[in-house]
């Protein structure tokens, strides 16, 4: 009996089972671990839409990509005569039926589903069983209608007001509030207006423009830019109700044709049900307040009421994308590279070694460049100086001018919130010095600058003071006639391990001057929800050809990771061959689905909606260089046929010389009677030689029939005689008395066509199969499987400038780890 205070009695522990000794070296068991993680058979969704769906239809041939050189103003040129032409036609059109334009691609006006709204993945309402389990969860935007219904019917009386339990409000409204939709894979995006109408219902007045284009955006202040997005809008286009538009995508002009439905903000008067209005007075009050004028659309619209041009341009803009969600949000610079072709370069203030050298880019009148900029916060901060965060602003003039005294001068940049008003709380225009009302505008600068206070977007800055609080500059170069484009496309596996790839392109300049290198992926705007699970990001090296290790021209990368579109340099370049070498770095998202996941679910929860992003899809991989996924499976099939037709004509061919066997067997068997029976041995030769015609007729059969079908493959039986054996075997020495049996001879067998080793298929196969068990045991669910379509794009004032693509001689893309002949750092 133990007492308080004594020692604790010991308790014996039994021993834990000896681990298992592992029959691998710990090198074997990483080789292991990376053989799983990446998966055997990479590969990408390159079709949507297999061969066979496209059977019946017309679809345009795959793109070659612009292999060979042409000039820059040459495609934009095709285009904009290819959206005239389509215009004019509709105008004769609409004339010929008396009836305004409506776009049947682009019908917002009938569209049930919302498609021209919203994206293709959307979050979808749980299910009944899900919602058994909490309380009911309504969106607000139901909410505000059902509000709303109860108000206009007058069932609350004269006022509607009613008491509300907040707490219980707050716990059953959803978080949606009609606008933002966090869906997996979708564009973050759900819209909800009230009404569609035609301009001439929504505006008293409607004109295209006004005194010319508004400055409403970053080019929108450059008429010349605004003419090239604007294509055709004539006084016969806007009786019609139809505008053309050309927009770049991929690097090349696409023509788009839109009609003047708009949508607006507020529903119409009758909307929820017939309401007493015997004078119509009530209507047109609500028309008039409600549905009037630019301040009643749902979406952008310009500082003049009657002006049309702005919301117009953003319908095609947003149906050259598939819907409205595909372009909300984004960067400046990618936008103004889709409406004018150039290309743009992403600067951080903080970075900008000359000053001097950005300025007279800024303040070059030539029309060059084209400049935005990005206010980005460093924490959780949302404002600064009046600045709205995570914004975009458009530059529109920067200029240098002496003070009063002429002793010094001010470079000062006119900017521009494309809000064009302040928002509620004041937020939207710089606060600072040069801004509205400050200090430094005295008569003297405003009479030099000809500024006028006001509530317009627009404000000063000076240049300093940008650099200081505007996080990125993008700058836009632009292209005329006097410079050659020409690119290549392809795609690559992207190993995990990151590294420049093996696969590069070869550009060959025969003239000196400056050349625009564009290392760009496809727009996956066209295609949101189809854009897979991988998140890319571009790095490139420019070299000349034949340079010692380690040197480059140019060494490039991404200034910040959140735009990845494209990445690109401007170098002067003396004629000669320079390889660009590749660099992907991949990141996969395991919350977002794979792409043939998402064509599943929404084959049948919105087939129009998968109908149009996927031909988008496959649209934008039908370019030349880029491997078409769906061919080379129907050229494996194609092989896997040939394949067991070989094996059927092998195991034909093994019959029959399973035949001659027994035939030969039973002819050595008759010698073992010996004279006893002298007729039933003659009797069972007889048959050996029955037998023996029907098996070389059996082969002579085979062979006719293979001499008849060429391309089929054939296998024949090439071997000794049996009745040369059989022979042989009645003259070996009868007094042993031993039965000799025929051993089958190794068959050669013989195949017309393209060549295949079918005992080293099967054994790879098997091989295959049998990784293939182990990692569905013990590997991942899903490996490894990065595949990049990208694509080189070359600018020069070169009329032969010219681009080679270099594929790696193995079937692996491999990679390689040293820059400059070191290892690669921790954020490359």
């Amino acid at each position: 009996m133990s007492l308080f205070g004594d020692p604790p009695s010991a308790i014996l522990l039994s021993a834990p089972p000896p681990n298992k000794p592992s029959k691998k070296s710990p090198q074997g068991t990483l080789v292991d671990f990376w053989s799983k993680f990446t998966s055997k058979h990479p590969g990408k969704v390159t079709s949507i839409f297999p061969r066979s769906l496209y059977a019946t239809v017309v679809v345009p041939g795959r793109q070659q990509g612009l292999k060979s050189a042409r000039n820059a103003a040459e495609s934009y040129e095709a285009a904009a005569k290819e959206c005239r032409t389509r215009v004019n036609r509709i105008v004769l059109e609409c004339r010929r039926t008396n009836e305004r334009f409506t776009d049947p691609d682009f019908d917002i006006e009938h569209d049930e589903y919302n498609n021209c709204l919203n994206g293709l993945v959307q979050s979808y309402p749980p299910t009944a069983s899900a919602n058994a389990a909490g309380p009911p969860n309504v969106s607000s935007y139901d909410l505000k209608t059902s509000l709303q219904t109860l108000v206009q019917s007058q069932m609350l009386g004269a006022d509607g007001r009613v008491p509300i339990d907040v707490g219980a409000l707050g716990r059953f409204v959803g978080q949606d509030g009609g606008v933002v939709d966090e869906g997996e894979g979708g564009s973050g995006s759900r819209y909800d207006p009230g009404s569609v109408h035609r301009v001439d219902w929504i505006f008293p007045s409607p004109q295209f423009t006004v005194g010319g284009f508004s400055s409403m955006a970053t080019i929108a202040h450059r008429k010349d830019l605004m003419e090239k997005v604007c294509v055709k809008y004539d006084e016969d286009c806007q009786e019609c109700g139809v505008y053309g538009f050309v927009f770049q995508r991929d690097g090349g002009w696409v023509p788009v044709v839109v009609d003047d439905n708009l949508y607006l903000k507020e529903q119409d008067f009758d909307y929820y049900g017939d309401i007493y209005d015997p004078t119509g007075k009530k209507a047109r009050k609500h028309r008039r307040d409600m549905q009037t004028g630019a301040d009643a659309l749902y979406f952008a619209r310009c500082d003049d009421q009657n002006e049309t041009w702005l919301p117009i341009l953003e319908k095609a803009y947003a149906k050259v994308h598939g819907d409205y969600a595909a372009i909300n949000g984004g960067w400046p610079g990618e936008a103004v590279e889709d409406m004018t072709g150039g290309v743009t370069t992403t600067i951080a203030s903080n970075r900008v070694l000359s000053k001097h050298r950005l300025w007279k880019e800024l303040s070059n009148k030539d029309g060059e460049f084209v400049f935005a900029l990005a206010a980005m916060g460093t924490g959780w901060d949302n404002t600064r100086s009046g600045l709205a965060l995570g914004h975009a602003y458009s530059i529109l003039d920067a200029r240098e001018e002496p003070t009063e005294d002429l002793l010094e001068k001010k470079r000062l940049v006119k900017i521009r919130n494309p809000w064009g008003e302040r928002a509620w709380n004041g937020l939207g225009e710089w606060n600072g010095p040069w801004s509205d009302g400050s200090r430094e505008w005295t008569s003297y600068w405003l009479k030099k600058m000809g500024h006028t206070f006001g509530d317009d977007g627009v404000f000063w800055m000076e240049y300093g003071d940008m650099l200081e609080t505007f996080m990125f500059l993008h700058r836009t170069r632009l292209f005329d006639e006097r410079w050659t484009v020409v690119q290549q496309w392809t795609s690559t596996n992207v190993s995990w391990l990151t590294g420049y790839l093996q696969t590069k392109f070869v550009i060959e300049v025969k003239k000196a001057g400056v050349v625009v290198i564009v290392l760009t992926q496809l727009d996956d705007r066209y295609f949101q929800g189809l854009e897979g699970q991988y998140w890319f990001e571009l790095h490139f090296l420019l070299r000349e050809i034949g340079s010692p290790t380690g040197e480059h021209v140019c060494r490039v990368r991404p200034v910040h990771s959140w735009e990845n579109r494209s990445v690109s340099c401007e170098v002067e370049l003396e004629p000669g061959n320079y390889e660009v070498l590749p660099k992907i770095a991949a990141t996969r998202n395991e919350n977002k689905s794979p792409v043939e996941e998402v064509v599943k679910e929404y084959a049948d929860r919105n087939p129009q909606k998968l109908r149009q992003v996927g031909m988008q899809y496959d649209l934008a991989h039908a370019k030349g260089g880029v491997v078409d996924e769906d061919e080379a499976l129907e050229k494996e099939e194609k092989k896997d046929k040939l394949r067991a037709k070989q094996k059927k004509a092998m195991g034909q061919a093994a019959s029959a010389m399973e035949k001659a066997a027994e035939a030969m067997k039973e002819m050595s068997g008759g010698d073992k009677k010996g004279s006893t029976d002298v007729k039933s041995d003659e009797e069972k030769k007889s048959g050996a030689d029955s037998d023996k015609q029907s098996v070389e007729k059996q082969t002579t059969s085979a062979e006719t029939k293979g001499a008849e079908k060429p391309s089929e493959a054939q296998a024949t039986t090439e071997s000794r005689d049996p009745s040369d054996e059989a022979t042989r075997q009645t003259e070996a020495p009868k007094e042993a008395n031993a039965l000799v049996e025929p051993q089958p001879q190794p068959e050669e067998v013989k195949v017309e066509g393209p060549a295949v080793d079918v005992q080293e298929e099967s054994e790879e196969s098997d091989s295959e199969d049998s990784s293939g068990d182990e990692d569905d045991a013990e590997g991942p669910t899903s490996p490894w499987n990065a595949v990049c379509v990208l694509g080189l794009r070359v600018y020069a004032r070169d009329p032969d400038v010219s681009i080679k693509l270099v594929k790696p001689t193995e079937k692996d893309e491999n990679t390689s780890l040293m820059t400059e002949g070191q290892p690669a750092g921790a954020t490359m």
